[in-house]
């Protein structure tokens, strides 16, 4: 996924993480990283968030991590 970010191609978030964070959903298992590593990778695949390793550490905090 990296190497898609990088190359500024579409990413297999929704079939990796997004699986994860459906999953969780149905299970009644916070999944609370995933889901905001989904979030921040829309944006970056719809080109409204620029990638950075900074998100990393924001990801982490949004999560409450």
């Amino acid at each position: 996924m990296a190497q898609d970010v990088a190359k500024g191609r579409r990413t297999e978030i929704e079939q990796m993480n997004g699986h994860v964070v459906a999953r969780g959903r149905e299970l009644g298992i916070p999944t609370p990283v995933s889901s905001v590593v989904v979030g921040y990778v829309r944006e970056i695949d719809a080109g409204t968030r620029k990638p950075s390793s900074a998100l990393i550490e924001q990801a982490l905090q949004a999560a409450g991590s």
